[in-house]
């Protein structure tokens, strides 16, 4: 019997046991108040105010009066009866006092409440290790072995519990984009600049973005529009002379904030230290855009939407120091190869919380990689074709407990030709 009450109540929290309370915060000249916070005398839970002073905030039989607090002003408290809409007018105070508080973020942050060992590396980490692209985000630590599996195309692979690359899974923010094909040279084409956090966990994980995470995952988040820089810029080269560009902005277009990234690769000099007559590294030519967009906050009852869009243009010549593509591609004497590689993507996250217990989340992605490649005599081309679909539905009971469940879509379609 008691299991038929529990599912009566998932199903129906609002109607029988709550109702909504909205509302808006203003001051004597009717100016909305954003970021005004507001809770039930009882309850530690709360909720902040929009843009436009608007709120709203669930309440159950035993909330009666509600708070509301803003820096500046003097607090008020209103005696909720009905589930009309509320208008908090707040007086200034005549004298607010200064409170400076500064702290240092750590570089690694170890999480004690995951049963899975994870570690976060902050951009303070990122710091001090100067990384062109993701695989030298993790110099400076050694959870993940970054590998050098090609050295004449110099491509890389992340390696957890020195196991192969293929056996974790690498996420963009929360979304898999690096599979197949583009798992070759893909962590290669994430510039450093662009990353923001990046959580680790090792050993066998959850399958909500696929099965793939069989020795750990890794999400890589890049830099939110609402919180980073307004404007960025980045000029890196190295001892063979190879240059990368970075530019970062981020602007707001109505209730819209955008980031927008750029990142250019421009070759080395032909470089061969051991005069062994092959390229030490190879001669690299890359440009990325990337356009993120985000609306509303997934802590905020209501809607929240982030859309992203990258393209990646790549191309690698690699091989004999006298190789030349445009004479000598395919060629069976003299050894070279090039890598071209074309990739569009767009992923899309939505949220709709109903509130602070329950929320919806839809994600999508797809992506698709042209890749036209000689290895010596060998011409091989791939295309890629990924879509990736998850709807998840989240309940939160308080801080420490989260229960997600959902389904969840995954479309791979390869074709190759080896000539």
């Amino acid at each position: 019997m008691l299991k038929y009450v529990i599912c009566l109540y998932l199903l129906l929290p609002f109607s029988l046991v709550a109702q909504t309370i909205t509302g808006k915060v203003v001051n004597k000249k009717k100016q909305p108040l954003q970021g005004a916070s507001l809770f039930w005398e009882n309850d530690k839970k709360g909720v902040s105010t929009n843009e436009d002073g608007t709120f709203s905030i669930y309440q159950t039989a035993t909330n009666k009066k509600l708070i509301v607090s803003y820096i500046g002003y003097i607090n008020d408290t209103i005696d909720v009866t009905s589930n009309q809409k509320i208008v908090f007018t707040l007086k200034q105070t005549n004298q607010i006092q200064t409170v400076i508080v500064s702290a240092e973020k750590s570089g690694i942050i170890l999480s004690n409440q995951s049963i899975i060992k994870s570690e976060v590396i902050t951009a303070v980490e990122l710091k001090k290790a100067a990384c062109c692209d993701l695989s030298g985000c993790f110099e400076t630590q050694s959870s993940v072995q970054q590998q050098t599996t090609n050295i004449i195309t110099n491509s890389k692979e992340l390696r957890i519990l020195g196991l192969s690359g293929v056996y974790n899974q690498v996420l963009v923010d929360g979304f898999p984009m690096i599979q197949a094909t583009t798992f070759t040279y893909g962590i290669s084409a994430i510039p450093g600049s662009l990353v923001d956090n990046i959580y680790i966990s090792k050993g066998a994980n959850s399958v909500l973005q696929g099965h793939e995470s069989i020795s750990g995952q890794i999400n890589v988040e890049t830099k939110k529009p609402n919180s980073s820089e307004k404007l960025f810029l980045n000029l890196y080269t190295n001892s063979f002379g190879e240059k990368h560009i970075n530019l970062n902005t981020n602007f707001k277009v109505k209730k819209w904030h955008s980031l927008l990234a750029v990142h250019i690769v421009q070759p080395a000099n032909k470089i061969n230290r051991d005069d062994d007559t092959f390229l030490d590294v190879p001669l690299l030519n890359r440009y990325m855009v990337m356009n993120k967009w985000k609306v509303g906050k997934e802590k905020d009852w209501g809607w929240s939407n982030e859309i992203a869009l990258r393209f990646l243009s790549e191309n690698r010549v690699g091989g004999q120091t006298f190789f030349n593509p445009n004479q000598h591609k395919g060629s069976s004497s003299i050894y070279g190869n090039t890598i071209q590689i074309n990739q569009p993507e767009i992923w899309a996250k939505t949220s709709y919380r109903f509130n602070d217990v329950h929320r919806v989340t839809l994600y999508t992605s797809a992506f698709q990689q042209n890749q036209d490649s000689y290895f010596g005599s060998l011409n091989y081309i791939a295309k890629q074709q990924n879509l990736f679909a998850n709807l998840q539905y989240e309940l939160t009971s308080n801080a420490n407990h989260n229960l997600k469940m959902g389904i969840s879509f995954k479309s791979l379609l390869l074709n190759e030709e080896i000539a």
